[in-house]
């Protein structure tokens, strides 16, 4: 390391204390120097006095191998920190704070947000470093959607905050995050709302699960996928086809900009598997299903994931125990009777059943659905209350 001149007086043999009042040099200037020498403990800086001003090394930036980023005449603006007697001490540190506050005036003016680093959760709010020697305070109030509970949650997070109120000679700073984050959801609103288009079919992440349906991200938007709309089959809740965090495609039913509203279909973004229901089953064919509904006709057994069918009271014939009641989730073994693909309706009887070959005038009215002038479930049955009706693909017409 450069070692420290030991010459205190300028060129005339003039004190430093004389030299600075000529040239009016006061604590608090700014000034222009350039680095003179280096030592393990302090950085000496020439101003344009004969003696140099001095700075300790722990004001500067170190590198990987410990070493200050600095180096013999470069230049560096300094603060005039203090004066005492003959000698001047500089101050690096205090300049960069100063700029950063200009900066942070400056973004405050500009409405742009800056960068910050939780430090401390405290009562009503947190502390965030914001680069200046005063901690800014963000109320929990302006966290955003669901505040941390316990400052271990977040100390250390880096965030991006707007400046709400800044005063420099208090070193009062108040910043919000919330506000930055509503600014940033409306421009991504404003973003998707002028790109969708309806009938596309896109890629969302299933975000919320409700009872009336799946809200699914859409690019920073959520739009709802209405209960209907989740699957060709009838299904009970959400929950039991998707998961938050799916990913899926969706297909834009309608985008609403005035109550920034998007409407989304799962299943219309899949082919309707009615349209191979042959294919995926075949007459007298036995499957496992699983109850999904008693209805005061009989009941509606899912075959698999997209499909269910109805069994009928008539497919049930009393045994001589008695006829074994079923609830919903219970597990039933059937045999396909009838496909109806045009009617979205199959027909089962009960596997291991032996066929009489009486198919009830009933059911010949319901696979009939009306084509021929039959009667519907609810004319066999004298109409159901509205409230006990089933809903889904295989309900009466």
């Amino acid at each position: 390391m450069v070692k420290k001149s030991n010459s205190d007086d300028d060129f005339f043999g003039t004190p430093l204390s004389s030299t600075m009042t000529a040239f009016n040099l006061e604590v608090g200037d700014i000034v222009l120097g350039r680095v003179s020498q280096i030592d393990d403990d302090f950085v000496y800086v020439s101003t344009g006095f004969k003696s140099e001003g001095r700075i300790p090394t722990g004001e500067f930036a170190k590198t990987d191998d410990g070493q200050i980023d600095l180096k013999v005449d470069d230049e560096v603006e300094v603060m005039v920190d203090r004066i005492s007697h003959e000698e001047i001490f500089l101050s690096y540190s205090k300049v960069v704070e100063q700029r950063r506050w200009d900066e942070l005036v400056k973004k405050h003016e500009d409405q742009e947000p800056i960068d910050a680093t939780v430090r401390k959760m405290v009562k009503g709010g947190f502390r965030l470093d914001v680069g200046v020697g005063r901690h800014a305070f963000l109320p929990a109030s302006h966290w955003g959607p669901e505040p941390p509970q316990t400052g271990a949650d977040v100390e250390g997070m880096k965030i991006r905050v707007n400046i709400l109120e800044i005063e420099k000679g208090s070193g009062n700073i108040v910043v919000s995050r919330k506000e930055l984050m509503d600014k940033e959801m409306a421009e991504k609103k404003n973003e998707v709302f002028s790109t969708l288009q309806v009938d596309s079919v896109i890629e969302g992440k299933v975000t919320r699960l409700t009872n009336f349906g799946a809200f699914v991200d859409v690019g920073g938007f959520e739009g709802l996928v209405q209960i209907s709309e989740l699957a060709w089959s009838r299904v009970g809740h959400p929950s039991h086809v998707l998961n938050c965090g799916d990913t899926v495609s969706v297909k834009v039913l309608d985008v609403d900009e005035d109550k920034k509203k998007i409407s989304l279909s799962i299943k219309q973004a899949q082919r309707d598997p009615w349209e191979t229901v042959d294919e995926t089953f075949r007459v007298d064919q036995e499957i496992d299903g699983v109850v999904t509904r008693v209805v005061k006709y009989g009941m509606f057994v899912r075959l698999d994931p997209n499909f269910e069918g109805l069994l009928h009271n008539s497919e049930m014939p009393p045994t001589p125990e008695g006829q074994k009641k079923k609830a919903a989730g219970d597990a039933i073994k059937v045999k396909v009777l009838a496909l109806d693909k045009e009617g979205h309706r199959i027909k089962l009887g009960l596997a291991g059943v032996a066929d009489d070959s009486a198919v009830s005038s009933d059911m010949e009215r319901y696979i009939d659905n009306g084509k021929s002038g039959g009667a519907t479930i609810g004319d066999m049955l004298g109409g159901l209350d509205s409230d006990k009706k089933p809903s889904g693909d295989q309900t009466e017409e």
